[in-house]
């Protein structure tokens, strides 16, 4: 028996991706996509960082 909501919907979405190509298709896109954009974010503030810190010197 499903306890709660947030089971059955992560229920649900496991057995979406488990039996549907596509949707496995769909979220790897959209995690490809979220990598690169954290990817691109830290490495903004570095350059961020480090042009204070040359600034500082």
């Amino acid at each position: 028996m499903i306890k709660s909501r947030m089971g059955l919907i992560l229920g649900a979405a496991a057995l979406l991706l488990a039996l549907s190509p596509e949707a496995r298709k769909t979220v790897r896109r959209w995690a490809v996509k979220g990598t690169e954009t954290v990817l691109d974010l830290t490495e903004m503030a570095k350059e961020s960082i480090s042009d204070r810190t040359d600034r500082q010197q």
